[in-house]
């Protein structure tokens, strides 16, 4: 058996998108794949492309079963669900653990600068199988990935080939890719509107700064605009702080090309202002380019 979990606290929509889409296409190629999605998915998956129906709940290791490891690659997060041996395949796209893995699994580790996962996905699909044999409901997930991870084509990040798998799964999907943005983060805003602390605790990642003496809290919203969220910041304030004592939430607002950005305490706030020439306004930080998560953290790298 291989198996696709889930690896983490919370399932976004590549992660998602890349484990549903990955299963299906080894067991239509033969292979016996199973995929383990214990939680629910957040808020950047729209009710109407879960596929609540293929998710799987348990997750039963056997000593010559194989797992491929899917937009995570933190080891301490890895090495609760499967030893390095029976890794089969680790594609990521988030920076840190290049050299880490590639000293442990050699080539069965993929950890490249992609907009998503899901185009990674998408091309090993049309590499070792026919694209005709896509569900539409895989497409148009694999492509609300790519939206979401690029912030519609407009973070840093984005590579041509994550234009170039949009545009096929348009195709596949039955629609335009206009007509799908508009739609997808439409969705996506009333899911965080109708459910701000749910939406908030499902995107946290805790992560280690360099010259802060204590692990912090990091939560991303991604919205087309800011009037969603704006309006609701002492209320932001007070759902992050019922969830660490040490917290930083960015608000990404695609349409304004900003991230709105809080944190809990003004050594934060200057370590913040410093890494991304932020600029004061009000109570939130506003940001001169956009900025996914993925993209801040590699800049406290220094990658």
């Amino acid at each position: 058996m291989i198996w696709i979990p889930v690896v983490g606290s919370y399932a976004d929509i590549d992660a998602y998108a890349s484990i549903l889409a990955y299963t299906d296409l080894l067991n239509q190629r033969g292979k016996s794949a199973q995929d383990y999605i214990p939680i629910a998915p957040n808020y950047s998956v729209p009710s109407d492309l879960r596929l609540a129906e293929l998710e799987n709940r348990t997750f039963n290791l056997q000593p010559n079963d194989q797992v491929i490891i899917l937009d995570v690659s933190d080891p301490d997060a890895i090495a609760k669900f499967v030893s390095d041996e029976q890794i089969l395949e680790l594609i990521d796209h988030h920076p840190g653990y290049e050299e880490y893995w590639r000293e442990r699994i050699g080539d069965k580790v993929v950890i490249e600068k992609i907009g998503a996962v899901a185009t990674s996905v998408f091309e090993w699909w049309g590499e070792c199988w026919d694209y005709d044999k896509m569900s539409p409901e895989i497409a148009k997930l694999l492509l609300g990935a790519i939206l979401d991870n690029t912030l519609n084509f407009n973070a840093n990040i984005t590579t041509a080939r994550d234009r170039q798998a949009a545009d096929k799964l348009t195709k596949i999907a039955n629609t335009t890719l206009g007509d799908f943005t508009a739609w997808y983060f439409s969705s996506v805003s009333d899911t965080v509107a109708e459910n701000l602390k749910t939406s908030l605790s499902q995107d946290c990642k805790d992560i280690t700064i360099p010259g802060i003496p204590h692990m912090v809290t990091f939560a991303q919203l991604t919205l087309w605009n800011s009037k969603v969220i704006l309006s609701k910041i002492t209320e932001i304030i007070k759902i992050m702080s019922s969830i660490s004592s040490n917290w930083i939430a960015s608000i990404i607002c695609i349409s304004e090309g900003k991230n709105y950005i809080l944190t809990s305490s003004n050594l934060l706030e200057s370590y913040f202002i410093n890494l991304l020439d932020l600029k004061k306004q009000n109570d939130y930080l506003v940001s001169k380019h956009l900025y996914l998560r993925k993209e801040i953290i590699s800049k406290m790298l220094g990658s």
